[in-house]
């Protein structure tokens, strides 16, 4: 068996809605205001960037994805399914469908970036060893941290521990990675090519991405399909 054929159990309990967007946001109240909606769909294969400042009310998106918050109103749908709404356990395991990143990096800092990385693999497979450890040799490669993997979190660069998150974040091959503020700190080049590995699944197609962001350098932009301006809570304009 190859690395990226490495099986990944999802487990029993609720299926996707097929043919359902990855991601959406149906008048959702981002900032304690009722009267300010927001709504964003996420296509398939798409990248799409929701731009804005601190006050925004982008910094909840990333919760809501994952079931971490609940909507004050409206609804977050998750490959057709309303994501608050599953059961404790249902939603541990439909989460798996989903990468996230969360702000800064999120590393386990007592961990290796390796270590860091074969997290998610070790959670959700057969727990054989020889594949696991071929799915992080593979995430290794391909975010570029073999020559780093063995130290930890404070070891490392900024932009190595960014590489590390975000590998970690497709380590089961998603068809949806949420990415809040990825790029802070990065050269426009290491952006890029961070943006260029996380959207690409296994197979070569491309997963869907939304990432927050407080502005988008031009090579950034070229690689988003579209993007939003968040203020008070709503997008207002298509900023690409």
């Amino acid at each position: 068996m190859t690395a990226s054929q490495a099986s990944v159990v999802l487990g029993p309990g609720v299926a996707e809605i097929a043919g359902a967007p990855p991601l959406v946001y149906r008048d959702v109240a981002l900032l304690d205001r009722p009267d300010r909606r927001f709504n964003l769909v996420v296509e398939a294969g798409t990248v799409v960037a929701a731009v804005g400042d601190e006050g925004s009310g982008i910094g909840t998106l990333g919760a809501l994805a994952l079931g971490l918050l609940a909507p004050a109103s409206g609804s977050v749908e998750v490959f057709g399914i309303p994501i608050a709404r599953l059961p404790y356990y249902d939603l541990l395991v439909f989460r798996r469908r989903l990468g996230y990143a969360p702000q800064g990096d999120g590393l386990l800092q007592n961990l290796t970036l390796k270590d860091n990385v074969a997290l998610p693999v070790r959670f959700a497979t057969d727990h054989r060893l020889r594949e696991v450890d071929a799915r992080v040799a593979q995430l290794i490669d391909e975010f570029r941290l073999r020559t780093i993997a063995m130290l930890r979190p404070a070891q490392a660069s900024e932009e190595d521990r960014r590489r590390a998150a975000l590998a970690r974040a497709a380590a089961l091959n998603p068809k949806l990675v949420v990415l809040e503020l990825p790029f802070v700190g990065l050269t426009s080049r290491a952006a890029t090519d961070l943006l260029e590995n996380v959207s690409r699944c296994d197979d070569g197609s491309r997963r869907a991405v939304l990432l927050t962001s407080r502005d988008l350098t031009p090579s950034v932009r070229d690689l988003v399909t579209r993007a939003v301006r968040v203020v008070d809570g709503v997008a207002v304009e298509d900023t690409k």
